[in-house]
Order: C-alpha cells, then structure tokens, then sequence
C-alpha cells in the first residue's frame, strides 16, 4: 500500500465526519453506484469535502481489466486538465515569489519560435476555425505572454477574450523547462506538491520520483456497443496542461492546503482567482488554471478533466460555503461537451445532481 500518515489522517477525519454526516452527504452518496452503472464506468472515485474534512468517499468498480481489483482510496487516474489547477497555482506563486515572470512573452524560447511556424496552419480547431457553434478567432503568434496562456486569452488580439486553449497553455511548461534554472516539475513540486503533503501523485510518467504512483493507476476504457475497450495509456508526459496521475484524495490534499492557508493566505487566494477583464469589460471566466463561473448567486470555481475515449474528472469548489467536489473515473463519461468560450460546469448531469442534493443556487 502507498498510503502514508497524511492518508490515515485524512481517513480519520473522514471516519469522525461520517458520525456527522448531513442529509444531503447521504442522499448524493446513496446515489453515486447508480449513476456509476448508468454511466458505464469501471472504475469510479468521488470525494466531497466540507471544510475541509470529507462527508462523501466512495471508491465503486474495478480497476483493472479483468474485474478483479477493487477501487480503493488508493487508485489513481491521469486527472487530464484538472492538472491546470495545480500548475496554474504553482506557477502563480513562483511568480509572486519572484522566481519567474508570467509577464515575459513566449517568443522567449526557442520552443515557441518552432511552434509558431506549425501551429497557425495545422488545422487543429485551437488555431481558428468554428466548432460546436463556437467561432474560434484565429491564432497568431504575436507577443502573447505567459499570463495570457495561463489565462487563457491568446487568440485573436492577445490579452483581450477568454478562449479556451489547452495547447498554448501546454508551451507554459516548455518554456520553463528551456528558460529557467528549474523545469516546470521541481516548480510543481516546490509550489504545490510538497506543501500539500501529496506525496502519492507523479508529475507525468517519467516522474521518476513518484513513478511507484503508476502501480494503482486504473487503466482506461472506451464503451463501444455496451462493451468496455480497454484503450493505450496517455503517451504524453507533464506539460502543465495535463499530466498529473493521482487519486482523488491526493487531490483533497491539494484542496485542504488551498484553503487552509498552507498554500497561501486568503487574499493571496482571491488574487489568484481574480480574471482580467475581456474587451468588453466584462471578467474572463478562466484565471491562473481556473474557471471561474457565477451560477444562481453562487460563485463557482472549478476544473474538467477530459482525455478523449480514456479519463474525466472534476473537480469543483463552492468557496463560501467550504464544499467541494472530487470525482475521477477511467472513461470519459464525466465529461459534458463544455465549449471553449464559457464556464458553464452546471450541464454537467453528475454536477447537477450534486448541486440539486446540496441545494446549491438555492435561496
């Protein structure tokens, strides 16, 4: 077993929360092996944390491919673009620390300069085009810089409209590993994994440090014609975009060292989720990995894993009321199609139901 003093501690508070747990924490609970087998997932790993201390931890399915190995607390998965939310906190803290600048422009690297010359003529929808109804500017290299990639504002005139653009974010990770004494995993380290204590989750699968995590890793599954296809593992490494593989109580670790000022103070924490303006004035729904979303008078603030036909994963924060949800699964059945130029985390169905349960955007 990987588990470690941190874990049997988060067990415990789990185990002392359970004597308190509230009704809606039973109710969303009771409902999650339904939804498992409606959705077809093998392996699925949801969390709910109420200040901090979990009030919902199912681990439900297998992890393998023969049925055989329980999810556990254990088990981990490649988180995909829930990664954003860790890198994007690293590195806004290295740069409130001084040790990089987000105000420095990509065509600092080499790395950009030969992404330049592919990028804008590969076709690839993120470079320009329409989808899904969504009329995507095109990308041209100009001084976009790393603040704007990690707020996602790159497209069309740089600095100006949200766009949802996980490539150019991806370069944030190359860049630092060209440009900087430290490459983009001992920052990772430095900034969020060590202060969170999340010492069970490997930054890429060349993490050589935490490779050990790969061993609970649930291996992923496509469902063609009711049956489960089990699929290649991501050959990506760490980029900063994705690349994370953890459970999800690694990720409550992250998620309690946010809140409770391990990582930094409350009004360091408002800055980091504070967006800059689109061009018309209006606040961008995406800051330092982040999206940000007002839903019926809640502030919500949260990220979507997706790695197609493999991962999901979401992970969801409602600040002032001190709740969050963790949920992992190895198919993509969490995801919800969100478009490239909106926060919108509430079409979501496991979401939904969630906010429904805790009446979230209720009076």
């Amino acid at each position: 077993m990987i588990r470690t003093a941190l874990t049997a501690s988060l067990a415990a508070l789990a185990a002392s929360a359970a004597l308190a747990q509230t009704p809606a924490a039973e109710e969303f609970a009771a409902g999650l092996a339904d939804y498992r087998r409606e959705h077809q997932i093998p392996s699925f790993s949801v969390i709910v944390l109420q200040d901090g201390v979990p009030v919902v931890e199912e681990y439900l399915g297998w992890s393998d491919d023969e049925g055989d190995v329980a999810t556990t607390a254990d088990t981990a998965y490649y988180s995909a673009s829930v990664t954003k939310t860790v890198t994007g906190t690293a590195l806004f803290l290295a740069d409130r620390a001084g040790e990089i600048d987000l105000d420095r422009p990509y065509s600092d690297a080499a790395d950009w300069r030969d992404f330049c010359e592919w990028f804008p003529d590969s076709g690839i929808i993120l470079a320009g085009g329409q989808i899904d109804g969504v009329a995507v500017p095109d990308f041209e290299c100009q001084s976009q810089t790393l603040r704007q990639g990690i707020n996602m504002q790159v497209n069309g005139e740089p600095g100006t409209d949200f766009l949802y653009n996980a490539m150019v974010f991806a370069r944030l990770g190359r860049f630092i590993d060209e440009v900087h004494d430290r490459d983009l995993r001992s920052l990772v380290y430095a900034y969020a994994l060590d202060p969170a204590g999340m010492e069970n989750t490997a930054a890429g699968w060349r993490d050589h440090d935490r490779g050990r995590v790969l061993s609970y890793l649930a291996p992923p599954f496509h469902v063609v014609d009711g049956q489960f296809v089990k699929q290649p593992f991501p050959d990506d490494d760490f980029r900063g975009a994705a690349g994370l593989y953890m459970s999800p109580m690694e990720l409550a670790r992250f998620d309690r060292a946010l809140d409770d000022g391990t990582l930094m103070d409350a009004e360091t924490r408002a800055v980091l989720w504070t967006p800059p303006d689109n061009a018309d004035g209006t606040p961008s729904e995406y800051s330092n990995g982040w999206f940000l979303q007002d839903y019926q008078g809640e502030r919500l603030v949260w990220h979507s894993g997706w790695q197609p036909e493999a991962y999901s994963a979401i992970y969801l924060k409602i600040p002032e009321r001190g709740l969050t949800l963790i949920a992992m699964a190895n198919t993509e059945a969490l995801w919800w199609g969100n478009r490239l130029d909106r926060a919108e985390i509430h079409r979501s169905d496991l979401v939904s139901a969630f906010m429904a349960t805790f009446e979230i955007g209720n009076p």
